[in-house]
């Protein structure tokens, strides 16, 4: 049974579907190896996947500036075609390191696979309001004003508290990260899988509905909002 990938304002109905996605932008897609990833949105969808990697912290450091197309052999593994290419990021400091979006995708730590639980509980929550938003006159950025012309073009995004402290804080509530178990149908744990615990299911619907703050924004500004610490915010 394939597993969906969802990020916050992406989603895959497969992780086939997700890493050809992602595969598109070095291979064969609009970027020349050192091209910057300039597209508001393949930056937006590679700085969500990113919050899902083991090492995220790590990677990010004190900030990416941007992605880019660059040479695998570039990085610190051997016996790779002298053409191969990948993800990189450019951190603000101006370091470059490689960026493995197959590890985001394929493996996984408490914290990610809590986080595609969560994601997936309050889906529809996030597409209600979009919705809301379309009807009651009001779909334009809450950042710039200006109005949208597609649904696509409307991201939702949390702001005081981002998606990162809200998770976060669920999170500590409940114990940390590892008592948000996540079931994929068949009694693995996998990225796109749903909350086993009703309980827990029921107290995160509840923190959400009480604390956070959707609110619409271009994919170009939806990528550059600052990511405070997630630690940063309290209930």
């Amino acid at each position: 049974m394939a597993i969906p990938v969802v990020l916050p304002s992406f989603q895959w109905r497969s992780k086939k579907d997700a890493l050809a996605a992602f595969r598109l932008l070095h291979t064969g897609g609009p970027y020349a190896p050192y091209g910057q990833i300039t597209d508001p949105a393949h930056d937006l969808m590679l700085r969500e996947l990113l919050d899902l990697h083991p090492d995220a912290e790590e990677k990010i450091g004190g900030g990416v500036e941007y992605f880019f197309v660059g040479l695998t052999s570039d990085g610190d593994k051997f016996n790779v075609r002298p053409d191969a290419t990948g993800i990189w990021i450019k951190r603000t400091n101006g370091d470059k390191v490689d960026f493995s979006y197959t590890t985001c995708i394929n493996q996984h730590t408490p914290e990610s696979d809590a986080k595609e639980g969560l994601r997936l509980a309050v889906e529809d929550r996030r597409l209600d309001y979009r919705e809301a938003r379309i009807k009651d006159g009001t779909f334009a950025s809450d950042i710039s004003g200006a109005m949208f012309a597609e649904r696509q073009d409307g991201y939702v995004i949390y702001d005081e508290p981002t998606w990162g402290q809200l998770t976060f804080r669920f999170a500590e509530s409940e114990g940390g990260w590892d008592q948000i178990l996540v079931d994929s149908g068949d009694g693995g744990v996998q990225i796109g899988s749903h909350l086993m615990d009703d309980g827990v299911h029921t107290r995160w619907l509840a923190f959400y509905d009480a604390h956070a703050n959707m609110q619409l924004a271009t994919s170009s500004e939806a990528s550059a909002r600052p990511r405070p610490p997630k630690d940063a915010w309290t209930p």
